[in-house]
């Protein structure tokens, strides 16, 4: 059996602290930070998989503490931790770059579940293996094909590079200005372009498409 995930999880409160101990230290690895302000020398000297943040601490919330660390350790995991079920603060969570957004309370097998399909989704992102697999879909990224079903499917290289991008960070918001950036650098585009070649991949991907939301005003995710 391999080594245990490691997974870094900071609240200002003693006793959720103690809760998540007990309730995942036998899955995971676990660093328990208290004051928020430890949490960037930590990542300066320690290796963790993932980090579990608490939104609502009174010291620095959840959003300015990752606004402090998110440049630095870009490849980091990160799932937002809150009781707060408004969209507003999800959609600022994932704006911000955060990999997912759980609202409290939620079932430990759920919490268990999301976690490790982070922190595999992140290592197989930055692997040099060709495929990246959701259910139901994988995208074979040195032939630019997607496969829905069992129905393989060619993309062309825009319609490539915008499911790429998606899928290698799930759950992530990526605004329309850094999409027409991506696929036309230095060029300026027209919203209906990008429009377009985003009808024509949900047409070829059905079902798995319907994951491809737009947020408006904001962009678009893949929803996992």
């Amino acid at each position: 059996m391999g080594e245990k995930m490691h997974v870094t999880i900071v609240d200002d409160v003693q006793d959720n602290l103690l809760s998540y101990k007990e309730l995942l230290e036998s899955n995971f690895d676990l660093e328990l930070i208290q004051n928020p302000v430890e949490l960037i020398g930590y990542l300066n000297s320690k290796k963790t998989d993932l980090v579990l943040l608490d939104l609502h601490m009174p010291t620095m919330n959840g959003f300015e503490l990752y606004g402090k660390f998110k440049d630095t350790h870009p490849e980091l995991p990160v799932i937002f931790l809150t009781g707060d079920p408004s969209e507003d603060v999800v959609v600022q969570g994932m704006e911000l770059g955060a990999d997912d957004f759980i609202v409290k309370p939620v079932s430990l097998n759920e919490l268990v579940a999301r976690i490790k399909n982070k922190i595999i989704t992140k290592r197989g992102s930055n692997s040099t293996e060709e495929t990246i697999s959701f259910d139901g879909f994988k995208l074979y990224t040195e032939v630019q094909m997607a496969e829905v079903g069992e129905k393989r499917i060619q993309l062309t290289p825009i319609e490539f590079k915008i499911i790429h991008l998606l899928s290698k960070s799930p759950n992530k918001i990526f605004s329309r200005e850094y999409l027409g950036n991506l696929l036309w650098p230095n060029v300026h585009v027209q919203n209906q372009n990008i429009d377009t070649h985003l009808s024509n991949l949900r047409k070829k991907l059905k079902p798995f498409s319907s994951n491809i939301k737009t947020i408006k005003s904001r962009g678009y995710i893949l929803r996992i």
